[in-house]
């Protein structure tokens, strides 16, 4: 066990390399309308890598890891990335993107993994990470100092399988509780089928009250609600990953409020549905808050919606598709796939551009635009 002097000295030591990471905007400075985005890839079923590609999408910065990761974690204002590890994961990894070296890597506590997602604060001083403590099967959620990732918070995460979580304000947390019970031991397998009781919980990151909490009903209590993204009016979107038979007619997206307490199913033309094989990848609005896309990697489609009408807006063919974020522009979204490919797309305007193609790699789930 270090001491605590040994725990100072660590911890100052990272300080200090946090604290020359330059600034985002340091970084592109030469080219200020550079965008970059972060995402995890694979070349093959061993070697796994993590980088940063442009708008053009040519890779710009990477890193090796020892192991497949899900999804990226942005810091708000310092050149810093953060992958974490596939559920049930057991490391995240911090990169300084001007120095190329990894800064720290922060593990869970004992008994503890992973759910593939954590971000930082607005302020970038405290990062969240959704947890499993796998002995019993309860969700927690940890507030950790940042850079040296000391606990200084813990909250119940009011339900099992916290795959994903959002910031509603400064002082709110939005949780996926997929509802999913796992163990390290058997690797991914459900445990608890028959009883699951996923919801969304909207806690307070002051005392960890429970200021709404929704759940589908009795009936469809195997609907894991695993995905979710926030506008800027509050509006919550939900995606789903069903884990009954792949016939039953089910909801696969909702829309969730602090101030509502049933979720609201969004329409979808059952041939699409069908399309979707019960399983929603990333969840995301638009940087105007008014079209949701959520993506099929099984379905190979992203499907949009105009959230306020709740209008159904058609897809976006897309084979292995699953990384889904906003541009700056209104309407577009950006696409990567499990077969390496980066475009854009527009469904109100129904234009779909091909940027790039990468035929030996490999995009993972997730996708993360980095605010420069």
């Amino acid at each position: 066990m270090l001491s605590r002097r040994s725990f100072l000295a660590i911890s100052s030591a990272l300080s200090g390399a946090v604290m020359t990471a330059p600034s985002w905007a340091t970084l592109t400075q030469q080219d200020a309308s550079k965008k970059l985005y972060a995402s995890a890839y694979s070349l093959n079923q061993q070697e796994h890598f993590f980088g940063l590609f442009d708008d053009k999408g040519d890779i710009v910065w990477s890193s090796q890891l020892l192991d497949r990761a899900h999804a990226p974690v942005v810091h708000p204002s310092q050149s810093i990335v953060g992958i974490v590890a596939r559920r049930p994961g057991f490391f995240m990894d911090f990169f300084d993107v001007s120095t190329h070296k990894r800064i720290i890597r922060i593990e869970p506590s004992k008994e503890y993994h992973f759910y593939g997602h954590a971000l930082f604060t607005s302020d970038g001083n405290h990062l969240i990470t959704q947890e499993n403590h796998y002995p019993s099967g309860q969700g927690k959620i940890f507030v950790r100092e940042w850079p040296s990732g000391h606990v200084i918070k813990s909250f119940s995460s009011n339900g099992i399988g916290p795959h994903e979580s959002v910031l509603l304000n400064d002082q709110v947390l939005v949780i996926a509780n997929g509802g999913l019970k796992t163990h390290p031991d058997n690797d991914r397998k459900i445990l608890n089928l028959e009883t699951m009781k996923p919801n969304v919980t909207y806690l307070s990151l002051k005392d960890g009250t429970i200021l709404n909490q929704s759940s589908n009903s009795g009936e469809l209590h195997q609907l894991s609600i695993r995905h979710l993204d926030v506008n800027q009016h509050g509006r919550v979107a939900l995606g789903f990953q069903y884990q009954g038979e792949m016939w039953d007619q089910v909801p696969l997206v909702a829309l969730s409020r602090i101030d509502q307490p049933e979720l609201e199913y969004l329409p979808i033309p059952e041939e699409v549905r069908v399309r979707f094989k019960q399983y929603c990848g990333s969840v995301c609005f638009d940087s105007s808050g008014e079209i949701l896309a959520i993506s099929t990697p099984r379905g190979g489609l992203v499907a949009y919606w105009h959230v306020d009408s709740k209008t159904f807006l058609g897809i976006e063919n897309c084979r292995d598709v699953c990384g889904l974020v906003a541009t700056d522009k209104p309407h577009e979204f950006l696409l990567t796939s499990g077969i390496g490919s980066q475009l854009k797309n527009n469904p109100v305007q129904n234009v779909s551009k091909l940027i790039k193609k990468h035929p030996k790699l490999h995009w993972d789930n997730h996708l993360r635009q980095i605010n420069t």
